[in-house]
């Protein structure tokens, strides 16, 4: 005696469809949702505004490894600063 669809099942039959896609919708929201947490709390992926290099300290770094003279750096300095 069969009481569903298929073999005894009582499941219809686009139970076949909408159950992968509603696993993968469910993982693909529990990821974004701990990512979420995880960056307002802090304890993620981090950007500090303080590792960001400004011009002024890239032009330092250039100075500091020679790749431009004292002449250039203070003249590239009055720009940036801009006076």
């Amino acid at each position: 005696m069969m009481y569903g669809w298929w073999d005894g099942s009582s499941a219809p039959w686009y139970g076949m469809i909408f159950g992968p896609i509603m696993m993968i919708v469910f993982i693909v929201l529990t990821v974004l949702i701990i990512a979420w947490a995880l960056r307002t709390f802090g304890l993620g992926w981090q950007c500090d505004s303080q590792e960001r290099n400004t011009p002024l300290d890239t032009l330092k770094h250039c100075f500091a490894r020679g790749e431009i003279d004292r002449a250039e750096y203070e003249e590239r300095k009055k720009i940036l600063s801009g006076s």
